[in-house]
């Protein structure tokens, strides 16, 4: 087993069901779900999935097979869509995030994505569903949003709605990733469902390193701009880097020193970028994170391959669920739904 998949060691394939389940994603990017499904071993049939991202949809026709693949949540005739065992969702998080704009449902498009998540629930009828969504969305217009969320989400009567912080380095990967999750489980299949509980990290960023590309000048020191480099001087000057020769991971997408946090071994969390580039720089080795580290420190299956371009596939990793975080939901819902 590769090292970034040793969180497995903690998951109990037993509590895997014996029925195949039907599975709907929406906004689920390089489809997470279906990756941690694949590691689990759980045999499923993926009725469809949806993102408005053309290098995205390359990325999931080439590695599943959606029956059915659609390129516009908005336009989609919701109560067409088959029942389902299990729902994904990871709407758009743009509107909430720390990072942007913070407009919330005001938002015209990516705000109010999630009524459509929300009428994908009402017309599939999952046993379970799984909303996901950064962190700042608990406390976005002093939690009004949030609340506006669960109203309407306990509006549907039949389920029980749960919901929780959880970070990625706490099940396994060396990632510093807060996101919210908002589980909903139908009361009639729902025996007692808890959020699975932290496991040890057992593994530091140095663990789950690409070898051979030390001649790659695409991601050598010499590639970052000026301006780069003297964030990193800034960096040590100002004590938030203690020694270069450790393998602190600087977060490089930013204007200036004051804006970044770098971490001893562990990676902050990682960005989209816009695919305009994502530059985390790895201290230790003079480098820059290449995109199957990205992928990596998503807990990406080892068999799934990006067909799109370096750009592209940073952007992808840094819009993807954590896949290990899944891994433990899902073995937390088999443990305690009745399929």
């Amino acid at each position: 087993m590769n090292s970034y998949l040793r969180y497995t060691d903690y998951l109990s394939k037993k509590y895997t069901p014996k029925k195949k389940l039907s599975i709907g994603t929406d906004c689920s990017g390089t489809e997470a779900p279906m990756q941690a499904l694949k590691i689990l071993g759980v045999n499923y049939a993926h009725a469809f999935s949806s993102d408005n991202d053309d290098d995205v949809i390359s990325n999931i026709q080439h590695n599943l097979e959606p029956k059915f693949l659609y390129n516009d949540i908005t336009t989609r005739n919701h109560s067409k869509l088959p029942k389902l065992d299990i729902y994904v969702c990871g709407f758009p998080c743009q509107a909430f995030s720390l990072l942007g704009k913070r407009k919330g449902f005001n938002d015209e498009i990516k705000g109010t994505i999630f009524f459509d998540c929300y009428q994908t629930i009402r017309h599939t009828r999952p046993t379970v569903f799984i909303l996901e969504n950064v962190k700042g969305l608990v406390n976005h217009d002093q939690q009004r949003t949030f609340q506006t969320i669960l109203r309407y989400l306990k509006s549907l009567k039949n389920y029980n709605i749960y919901y929780s912080i959880l970070n990625t380095c706490d099940y396994g990967i060396p990632q510093n990733r807060e996101r919210v999750y908002i589980i909903g489980i139908d009361k009639t299949h729902d025996k007692g469902f808890q959020f699975p509980q932290p496991i040890p990290l057992e593994i530091g960023l140095v663990d789950i390193l690409d070898k051979h590309i030390k001649h790659d000048q695409e991601y050598l020191y010499n590639s970052l701009t000026p301006h780069k480099i003297d964030i990193v001087k800034t960096l040590v000057n100002n004590g938030k880097i203690v020694d270069l020769r450790k393998p602190w991971v600087v977060n490089l997408n930013v204007s200036s020193a004051e804006r970044t946090t770098p971490m001893l071994n562990i990676s902050p969390t990682l960005l989209a970028g816009h695919g305009t580039g994502c530059i985390y720089y790895l201290t230790s080795h003079n480098r820059l994170l290449t995109t199957n580290e990205y992928m990596k420190l998503q807990g990406f299956h080892p068999e799934f391959v990006s067909v799109v371009s370096r750009q592209q596939t940073y952007k992808q990793a840094g819009n993807a669920m954590s896949v290990n975080v899944l891994c433990f939901i899902f073995m937390s819902i088999f443990k305690s739904v009745r399929f």
